[in-house]
């Protein structure tokens, strides 16, 4: 079984909530359920007096169901309604990589009742100019998973090693990465190791939707590097149809042992896909720390970690404060590789 493991809090000075409501910049369609979401957030607040919690929590949930937040944050929802005794329901509200479920989540009344998900993507889609949400307009709850991303070559790559593919890439030789799309943190993981490693003029990105398409068309040949996080190519590795080169955390994975990180061949990047909860800025910090006691409670039951670990996913808990921080630092790193590549909203 996986344990649950203590995360480490960064040093990033959080910058405090910014009061502003922010708005998703969409139209037509996408922008009348952004509005929706808003009436349906800004009801009537929870409480009434009563010790918290008392009422239902809605947990938002920004992407589709089936995929890793969704299938944790249900499973965490049915365990912590034990845990925080009360009745909890879990909605998606998806749509533009994210921004719409974290637009709700910034949006909704600040009293508790709201939670949502959040991933690696609102460190930074407000740069790109996707939303205007930002972690400043949340506040942490916890991070409860956090799992690296992974440098995948296809099993007959002439690359053997991160180093024999940073060297070619050095001599002038293209290297074309699949990612999950442009501005999608896969992409962002690839484009960080270029910059780091000095050789990002000699990087290609290929857009695809979604990690599993660009993992197929690495296998297929179209590419030569893809990254995904380890669950969404583990099948591939198993089969022998993809080699994995390097991880991009700050540990060794225990199912690809033999795979350094990129700390371990001197390059200084480390990029990862986060799981973890937030609610509305202006949520009272004595809220937020009764939520993270009994969802913390939730996550360190036997059935959850179970869950996690027959996922590939890998726990790691960090507490409101040193959650909050992490986002800001998050931010700053993706930032800097927003403006690198170019793409950063104008």
């Amino acid at each position: 079984m996986q344990m649950l493991k203590q995360g480490k809090g960064g040093s990033v000075p959080n910058h405090g909530p910014n009061l502003k409501k922010r708005a998703l910049r969409v139209t037509g369609t996408a922008a009348a359920a952004v509005s929706l979401l808003g009436l349906t957030a800004c009801g009537s607040g929870g409480g009434g007096g009563s010790e918290f919690p008392s009422e239902t929590i809605e947990m938002i949930i920004p992407y589709s169901a089936g995929g890793s937040t969704d299938v944790s944050v249900r499973g965490m929802a049915a365990i912590a309604e034990e845990t925080c005794g009360t009745n909890i329901i879990a909605s998606n509200q998806t749509g533009s990589a994210g921004a719409v479920g974290f637009t709700a989540t910034a949006n909704a009344e600040p009293d508790g009742y709201t939670v949502g998900a959040t991933a690696t993507e609102l460190a930074y889609l407000y740069k790109l100019g996707t939303t205007e949400v930002s972690p400043e307009d949340v506040k942490g709850v916890m991070r409860y998973a956090l799992n690296p991303h992974v440098y995948f070559v296809p099993a007959d790559s002439p690359y053997e090693t991160m180093e024999e593919l940073i060297a070619a890439a050095e001599d002038g030789e293209t290297i074309n990465a699949a990612t999950s799309g442009t501005g999608s943190v896969y992409h962002l993981a690839a484009a960080g190791l270029a910059v780091e490693a000095g050789v990002e003029d000699s990087f290609g990105y290929l857009p695809f939707e979604g990690g599993a398409a660009a993992v197929q068309a690495t296998i297929g040949g179209q590419a030569d590097l893809t990254v995904v996080v380890l669950n969404e190519a583990i099948g591939q590795v198993e089969s022998g149809r993809l080699r994995p080169l390097a991880v991009a955390g700050e540990e060794r994975l225990d199912a690809i042992p033999d795979t350094p990180t990129l700390s371990e061949i001197g390059i200084d990047w480390t990029s990862a896909s986060h799981l973890g909860l937030a609610v509305p800025a202006e949520t009272e910090d004595a809220t937020v720390q009764k939520l993270d006691d009994c969802l913390h409670e939730a996550i360190q039951s036997e059935d959850f970690q179970q869950s996690m670990a027959e996922q590939n996913l890998t726990l790691d808990y960090l507490p409101p404060k040193e959650f909050s921080d992490y986002l800001q630092g998050l931010t700053e790193q993706y930032s800097q590789v927003i403006d690198e590549v170019g793409i950063g909203a104008e």
